[in-house]
């Protein structure tokens, strides 16, 4: 029982430091509040125009959104599957070693 929760603990680990230097990755070069002037300016746009036209972009906005946001559902079962995967291989290696 001590070698699983030593392997749980050692792919917790990896994972969280892989999650974190991606995410850091992720951020590096990324002017503070580059979000909040984007959001602003988008909403300055959008109350110019007529209701009817406002309405289409933002429907246009949420669908991309949606569309990133499913993409980044599927990234994240995908490594969530690798993860699970080289629980089991790391696991049977043990075993095998044991």
């Amino acid at each position: 029982m001590m070698k699983e929760e030593a392997l749980n603990e050692f792919v917790d680990f990896v994972i969280q430091e892989r999650m974190q230097r991606a995410f850091s990755r992720m951020k590096d070069g990324k002017e503070l509040g580059r979000e909040d002037e984007i959001e602003r300016k988008y909403q300055e746009a959008v109350a110019l125009l007529p209701p009817d036209k406002e309405q289409a972009i933002r429907e246009y906005c949420d669908a991309i959104f949606d569309s990133g946001a499913d993409a980044e559902q599927f990234f994240y079962r995908l490594g969530l599957k690798d993860g699970i995967r080289l629980h089991k291989i790391i696991k049977n290696i043990l075993k095998e070693l044991s």
